[in-house]
């Protein structure tokens, strides 16, 4: 009997170690798939801004490649082991709810020198150019301020989301109002301050409510925010994008709760993703293509009882966009934005195959690639880092027609040279998902001598002291291991395909949670330049995703 007794407790050992040993295993590939992912699109991304090619030119780009490929799969290896230690780490837990009312005056505390030293403010190009077709009602089509272009009388140029236009419009003209335009600017990115502070520390306790504890790695979270320069640059700025990325943040999060968490939604999340996802299509003129998506994906899986609030929501959201655009513009005499900026991926990939197989282009082919754009750029004027000079050249009055004649030759052309596609795109999109290419920032108001309004706004310290100021931030970043922080590729690629190799090894292995960041990452392979900006909602939500990952198990059975 006692023989017996110890050959069961010896077979539930085996059957233990080797389920152990299975799961292990079967770890190890989930890991070294995902890591060889990561490796293998730093690599191609790599070379194609080295080379403007795919895997290179000759015998040595191609052995550059491979190299390239091995060391970013054993710095993914390093990246992805590093975050299992973190995740298995508390530290300290604080249960006092305290800390989350002081969260928002210490972030505003910790951003208030960048405030201060760019005062009035920081803004772009594209800013300067809202606030004056606000201020003036004369809107160049359809990028601004282009040379050249043709100037069509209107209310409002929608190139730029309108409702961001009017926002900081506004706040200009209370400045203006006020005696100096400067002091607008001050008020609106105080007031941006104060929301970013709150939002961030919402969404701080949001997640540590689902994990049920504030501990080590969500003093991280407070760190990141409070302490990493990306934030206040973005934070401390008239940008459409960075109030764009706010809003997403909370958008972002819900759905997450939704995807990870399945279940009825309360009150205040259902007015958090009503609110939010109204005005992401308002602040953003790709804010729609993020909501249709996730919430179609959210209502087809069901994977929440608030499936019927999400269709109400889509259904108000979409009818709202029809309203806006096909009644509200025509009606206020607002000119809608041109359909170059969709299509300014497959212009330059038009552009990159003249270049690459022009002699091969036919007379026919010529013809009707010169009804939308100019050939002559194409030929003359390409760049790999932008599709500007190629969207510039648009026809404004371009027919259905021609646009259709256009799509075939862009179909038949990438079908006899799909690479030269390929190598159109990734020198611009690839800066965000390779390694080595740092966050941008914006250190002054550009242009502001000659520009209209922006002539009477000065910074309030010299050139000198904010080059200081500006030189610290690029002498942090440059440091081993904290660059890190600084690249695009942790926020786009990095850290949603960690999240992915953390749900496969978990027993629920539903993708659905990864939707916002896939839409997102394919808002940057279409984008027009590098632009750092591009890339903001991804740096505002990536830790928030990445936190959520590291206490999955523990939130998935919390009561």
């Amino acid at each position: 009997m006692m023989f017996e007794m110890k050959k069961v407790h010896l077979l539930i050992w085996e059957k233990g170690e080797s389920s152990k040993m299975g799961s292990t295993y079967k770890n190890g590939i989930y890991r070294s798939v995902i890591c060889g992912i990561i490796a293998f699109i730093n690599a191609i991304c790599t070379q194609a801004i080295l080379t403007h090619a795919c895997f290179g030119w000759n015998y040595l780009q191609r052995k550059s490649w491979l190299l390239m490929f091995l060391s970013g799969f054993v710095i993914a290896v390093i990246f992805s082991g590093l975050l299992d230690f973190l995740s298995s780490k508390k530290g300290l837990v604080f249960k006092s709810k305290k800390i989350f009312i002081i969260l928002p005056f210490l972030f505003f505390i910790c951003w208030l020198p960048y405030f201060i030293v760019y005062s009035p403010g920081l803004v772009n190009y594209d800013t300067v150019n809202q606030v004056l077709d606000f201020l003036d009602g004369i809107s160049p089509v359809p990028f601004g301020f282009v040379n050249g272009q043709e100037e069509v009388v209107a209310l409002f140029n929608a190139h730029h989301p309108v409702l961001v236009t009017i926002i900081f419009g506004t706040f200009i003209k209370i400045g203006i109002l006020l005696g100096n335009p400067a002091i607008g600017l001050m008020l609106y990115i105080t007031i941006h301050m104060i929301l970013a502070a709150v939002i961030f520390s919402f969404a701080i306790k949001y997640v540590t409510d689902l994990s049920g504890a504030f501990d080590g790695v969500s003093a991280l979270l407070v760190a990141f925010f409070a302490l990493c320069p990306i934030i206040p640059y973005y934070v401390c700025i008239m940008l459409k994008n960075s109030l764009h990325s706010l809003i997403a943040v909370i958008y972002v999060l819900i759905y997450l709760r939704m995807a990870l968490k399945p279940g009825e939604l309360s009150a205040r999340e259902k007015v958090l993703w009503f609110v939010s996802s109204i005005l992401l299509p308002l602040t953003q003129n790709t804010g729609i293509y993020l909501v249709v998506p996730t919430s179609i994906l959210l209502i087809i899986k069901n994977c929440t009882k608030s499936r019927k609030f999400v269709a109400k929501t889509l259904a108000t959201v979409f009818i709202m966009m029809m309203i806006i655009t096909k009644i509200v513009y025509p009606f206020f005499n607002i000119f809608p934005g041109g359909k170059q900026e969709m299509l300014g991926t497959l212009f330059q990939q038009t552009g990159r195959y003249v270049r690459d197989y022009g002699d091969e282009v036919t007379e026919d082919e010529k013809k009707i690639i010169s009804s939308v754009v100019d050939f002559d750029v194409l030929v003359n004027d390409f760049k790999f880092e932008s599709t500007d000079a190629i969207k510039a050249s648009y026809n404004l009055h371009v027919t259905k027609k021609e646009l259709s004649d256009y799509y075939k030759v862009w179909l038949r052309q990438g079908l006899r040279h799909p690479g030269a596609y390929f190598r159109g795109v990734l020198p611009i999109c690839g800066q965000f998902f390779a390694m080595g290419y740092d966050v941008g920032i914006f250190d002054h108001i550009p242009a502001a001598e000659n520009i209209g309004v922006w002539a009477q706004m000065k910074h309030s310290f010299s050139d000198e002291v904010r080059s200081v100021f500006t030189s610290w931030y690029y002498w942090i970043r440059s440091f081993p291991f904290i660059n890190i922080l600084f690249q695009h590729a942790l926020y786009a690629l990095w850290i949603p395909m960690y999240a992915v190799y953390r749900k496969l090894i978990s027993k629920n292995k539903s993708l659905l949670f990864i939707m916002p960041f896939i839409v997102n990452d394919l808002f940057l392979i279409v984008s027009p330049m590098g632009y750092s900006r591009y890339a903001l909602s991804m740096i505002f939500t990536g830790p928030f995703l990445l936190y959520l990952v590291f206490r999955m198990e523990e939130f998935a059975i919390k009561k």
